[in-house]
């Protein structure tokens, strides 16, 4: 019978925010003494970049193609921790503790097609003459984006667009599209509630519906072969509107669209960013282009007070310290804890392709923070907001190995 190993955790689901201690322990069971230089517990966090780009180049008056491999990466934490040394390790069951202080830097957990950022715990058997005995158990770490510290998420965004027909403004008249969000800032689980007002002022076109979107744009940087970036975008959520804007008529529309569970905006620059926009685009038909609007929008961990309609118990789930779930050396849980759901919206996934294939954790999905029961009003209310708050069940099992 293989060995086997479970990592316990000191909350069910094992979400931890920057700043936070990661307590809990490990147990292994083996059938069979093993002889080891040492047993030890590694916790890694980092991001990993890498793509391909095919490229042509002449050599000797001859073109040919081939491949560009970009890279990079970057270290948030690297821990030993030994707990059995040298000798024979009995069969048994053996449980191993630990503590783990995460820094208030450590970014948001993540997972795309060109990149990642992901932490593990590890127990380590160090064996002589043999492949070493790994179990890994990968964790969300959040880097928490309270909305409520920054009062400029407080003013409505508005956006204009002016799109003229022909070749000259004067030729006929213009389509003005102007959409208004209450709010700069909105948490997963939440709605964004929209006012899109369209004046068409054309003579001779009518508009053929209104499509908006909530998009999701990951940066990747690499530093070798040399420093390069790319983007990579997902359609989180999109609303068609069917309805037809006649020349020289005005439409205002009012809709929604609900954040998924995603990943905060980045707020430093890393090797792996992401940041979210409001996409409007307008179908004119014919041969024209469509009128577009790009509206950039922040997505949080703590949504803003002001955003809901229920002003009870707001003070349960407002942390008392800037921007940490209950101050900057807390090793506690956030006392206003939503539901952690796991990501949405995920691809192709990044495959660590500098880890053996059977120590890979490449089908980790990372959870973000729901607020499923957080109503958003239309507009900038007077008072503050309730929230329901849940929680998830956690297998925290890893799979049995020799």
């Amino acid at each position: 019978m293989p060995s086997s190993c479970v990592f316990e955790f000191d909350r069910p689901c094992p979400v931890y925010y920057s700043g936070e201690t990661i307590n809990g322990r490990i147990v292994l069971k083996t059938t069979s003494n093993k002889s080891v230089n040492a047993v030890f517990i590694l916790f890694a966090g980092e991001a990993k970049v890498r793509w391909e780009e095919r490229r042509t180049r002449t050599v000797n008056g001859k073109t040919e193609t081939y491949t560009e491999y970009y890279r990079g990466t970057e270290k948030y934490l690297n821990t030993r921790t030994n707990v059995f040394g040298e000798g024979d390790l009995p069969a048994g069951t053996h449980a191993y503790t630990f503590c783990i202080p995460l820094p208030l830097e450590c970014p948001t957990s993540c997972v795309e097609k060109y990149g990642k950022i992901a932490y593990e715990v590890s127990l380590v058997l160090d064996r002589s003459w043999r492949f070493n005995n790994e179990f890994k158990q990968p964790l969300t770490v959040l880097q928490t984006y309270n909305l409520n510290m920054y009062p400029e998420m407080l003013i409505p965004i508005k956006s204009e667009d002016i799109k003229y027909f022909c070749c000259w403004p004067c030729s006929s008249g213009p389509v003005i599209s102007t959409l208004t969000i209450p709010f700069g800032g909105y948490a997963p689980g939440q709605r964004i509630n929209y006012t899109l007002q369209i004046d068409n002022q054309s003579h001779g076109y009518d508009l053929h519906g209104i499509e908006i979107s909530l998009i999701q744009i990951y940066e990747f940087r690499a530093s070798v072969p040399m420093h390069k970036s790319r983007t990579h975008k997902n359609t989180l959520c999109q609303e068609y509107q069917p309805e037809h804007v006649r020349r020289l008529s005005k439409r205002l529309i009012n809709a929604s669209l609900v954040i998924p569970p995603v990943a905060p905006s980045s707020r430093i620059n890393r090797i792996i960013n992401v940041s979210y926009q409001i996409k409007m685009a307008i179908r004119t038909g014919d041969c024209h282009s469509n009128s577009e609007i790009d509206t950039p929008i922040i997505v949080g961990t703590i949504p803003l007070a002001q955003s809901a309609q229920d002003p009870s118990h707001v003070a349960e789930w407002i942390p008392e310290t800037p921007d940490t779930p209950a101050g900057a050396a807390a090793d506690m849980p956030p006392s206003y804890p939503p539901s952690f759901e796991e990501a949405t919206h995920i691809g192709e996934r990044f495959v660590d392709t500098d880890v053996n294939e059977h120590n890979r954790t490449d089908d980790f999905v990372p959870r973000y923070p729901m607020y499923t029961n957080f109503a958003t009003p239309t507009a900038p209310p007077e008072e503050t907001a309730n929230v329901t708050l849940l929680s998830l069940p956690h297998d925290p099992s890893a799979p049995a190995r020799d």
